[in-house]
């Protein structure tokens, strides 16, 4: 089993504890909904401690962090974050380890990038702000069409099965239909939880999400408000995925004849 505590800062941000291990996913305390930067104290007890920056928009990053998370921190960024602020950039396709965290950088439909951080057998995915940003209400069928082949050209490299928590935009200011980029990463990836984010201020959108949107394989957890917490108990894969892989080729009678 293995056990992760995830606190909500607001907005897009999230702050991941796995044993002695920090990551900081897009704190900031700029925003139009209500905002709450870790403690230094909380942040200085971790033995590493990682900041992800997808993007460089204020409502995902504040130059704040700097202060609160020290020298010693790994700072983490999209490709977009400007000079001189402090960070390893990453752009779409690239793949860094930093000691016992691998970080997969992938593609966002606004600015920067999403991240795949894998660390001790957890798989976490942070969208940034990939997201169907469709404006259903009020775009064209043309930039419709166009916003829609974007995302699933972004969504498309990601693993499927094998992400333990998402964190994925569900915002209400895309009118109707403003769950359908999450819905389909839902899906389509089918991580094993889903933690509504970037909803505005507005718990009861990610309540109604989480309601409607949970299936077999993705359990939908909501953090409403700047400071909830929650701890998550994620059970050990029962095989690899090349062992699975294995037994699906043995159970496929065409392979003996290979």
């Amino acid at each position: 089993m293995k056990d992760i505590a995830v606190t909500y800062l607001g907005g897009s941000g999230f702050l991941v504890a796995l044993g002695d291990i920090g990551m900081l996913f897009d704190a900031s305390e700029h925003g139009g909904d209500r905002r709450e930067l870790p403690q230094e104290e909380t942040l200085s007890a971790f033995r590493k401690l990682y900041v992800f920056i997808s993007h460089r928009h204020e409502d995902h990053f504040s130059e704040t962090i700097y202060d609160l998370c020290g020298s010693q921190t790994i700072y983490i960024a999209g490709y977009d974050l400007p000079q001189p602020h402090r960070g390893i950039r990453m752009e779409p396709g690239d793949e860094r380890s930093f000691g016992p965290v691998n970080v997969r950088a992938f593609g966002s439909t606004d600015e920067g990038v999403s991240f795949l951080v894998e660390v001790a057998g957890v798989s976490l995915f942070h969208a940034g702000d990939l997201n169907l940003w469709h404006w259903r209400d009020e775009s064209s069928v043309t930039e419709i069409e166009k916003a829609e082949r974007a995302f699933y050209d972004c969504v498309a490299p990601i693993p499927v099965g094998t992400i333990d928590v998402a964190f994925f935009p569900v915002d209400p200011r895309q009118g109707s239909m403003y769950d359908a980029g999450a819905g389909y990463f839902i899906m389509t990836v089918k991580p094993r939880i889903m933690i509504p984010m970037h909803f505005q201020g507005r718990g009861d959108v990610a309540l109604r999400f989480a309601s409607m949107s949970s299936t077999p394989q993705t359990q939908v957890v909501t953090l409403t408000e700047p400071g909830d917490h929650i701890d998550l108990t994620l059970p050990d894969t029962d095989e690899s995925a090349p062992d699975r892989k294995l037994k699906e080729l043995l159970a496929d009678e065409s392979f003996g004849d290979i």
